[in-house]
C-alpha cells in the first residue's frame, strides 16, 4: 500500500482525535502487542506478524468503530497459529486480562469469547492472506555479507563484526514493525535500510593498540568508507526508496521521542488511563454523530 492510502484510512478517526493522539494510540497498540507477546514467550516473528495483521486490519476499519484492544489480542493469537507457534486461547485471554488490569483497564472482560468471535472477522478483513514475508529472514545473510566485504580496519572504525552489526540491525527491524513501513515496502528493501542505518550507528571496533576512548569522532577511516559505499551500491535496489525508508524511520524516532517526553505531564504512551478514556470518547462521539 502507498503511504497516502494508509493515511486516508485514518480520516474518520481524525474527526474525533488529533493527529498526535492518533499516532500515540497506534504506537501504544503496537507496543502492547510486543509486550503481550513477550509475556507469552512468543518469538519476534510472531510479534512482527501480529503487528502487520493489526495495521492491515486498520487500513479497512477505524479505531472509533472497533475495540482496538480486542483486535490487537486477536491479531497476536492468530499470529501464533500462522507462524506455527500456537498458544492456547485461554492462555492468551488470561494474560491479556492480567496485563490490562495492571494498566488500570476497568471492567476487564473475558477475552476468550471475544477473541474467538473477532478471529473470524479478522480473517475476513485480511482476506485469508496470512503469510507475512519478514525482514528477519534476510538480515543475518546481509550482515554476514557486509562483514566479509567490509572488515574492521586495524586503526579502529565501525564494528562490522557479526556480533556488532546484526543486533543493531535487528533492533531497527523491530522498530520498523512499530510503523506502517512493512505495508508499503517489500522486506528486502527494509532489510537493506536496516543495514544502512546500523552501519551509521555501529560502535567503534577496537584493537589492543587502539582503545575506544582514544578513537577520534570520525571513526570511519577513509579506507572503509569506499568499502561500505561499494557494498551498498551492489544491491539492485533504488537508492531513493532506501532514502525514503530511512527518512520515515527517523521521523518516527522523533515522533516517539515527542510522545514519550511531552512538554508537561504524562503522554498517552505512559498514561494508560488517559488513553483508555480517549478510546472511549472516540466511540461515544462516533455513536452520537451517527445518531444525529
Amino acid at each position: 500500500m502507498d503511504p497516502a492510502s494508509i493515511a486516508r484510512a485514518r480520516q474518520e478517526d481524525l474527526q474525533y482525535v488529533s493527529a498526535q493522539d492518533m499516532a500515540a494510540i497506534t504506537t501504544w497498540c503496537l507496543d502492547t502487542i510486543s509486550t503481550l507477546g513477550i509475556r507469552l514467550h512468543a518469538h519476534q516473528q510472531v510479534i512482527a506478524t501480529a503487528s502487520v495483521y493489526f495495521q492491515r486490519f486498520y487500513t479497512k476499519n477505524s479505531y472509533a468503530a472497533t475495540d482496538p484492544i480486542v483486535v490487537l489480542v486477536t491479531c497476536l493469537y492468530l499470529a501464533t497459529k500462522s507462524e506455527e507457534a500456537p498458544v492456547r486461547l485461554r492462555v492468551v485471554g488470561a494474560e491479556a486480562s492480567r496485563l490490562l488490569h495492571e494498566r488500570g483497564y476497568q471492567d476487564t472482560p473475558n477475552y476468550v469469547p471475544l477473541i474467538a468471535g473477532m478471529e473470524y472477522y479478522l480473517l475476513e478483513e485480511l482476506e485469508y492472506d496470512l503469510i507475512v514475508f519478514q525482514v528477519y529472514r534476510s538480515l543475518p545473510a546481509l550482515c554476514d555479507a557486509c562483514v566479509k566485504a567490509c572488515p574492521c580496519p586495524p586503526g579502529g572504525g565501525p564494528d562490522l563484526s557479526a556480533s556488532g552489526l546484526l543486533p543493531l540491525a535487528w533492533y531497527i527491524a523491530n522498530d520498523m514493525y512499530r510503523t506502517s513501513l512493512p505495508l508499503s515496502y517489500p522486506p528486502y528493501t527494509l532489510a537493506i535500510a536496516c543495514i544502512y542505518m546500523a552501519l551509521g550507528l555501529a560502535p567503534a571496533c577496537t584493537t589492543d593498540r587502539t582503545p575506544a576512548a582514544t578513537l577520534p569522532h570520525d571513526t570511519e577511516s577513509s579506507s572503509l568508507k569506499p568499502c561500505i559505499v561499494s557494498f551498498l551500491a551492489g544491491f539492485n535496489v533504488s537508492l531513493p526508496v532506501i532514502s525514503c525508508i530511512l527518512q520515515d524511520m527517523l521521523s518516527h524516532y522523533e515522533l516517539w521521542h515527542a510522545l514519550s517526553h511531552p512538554p508537561s505531564g504524562l503522554g498517552l504512551l505512559e498514561d494508560h488511563q488517559a488513553l483508555f478514556h480517549c478510546l472511549y470518547r472516540m466511540r461515544e462521539d462516533r455513536c452520537r454523530a451517527m445518531a444525529a
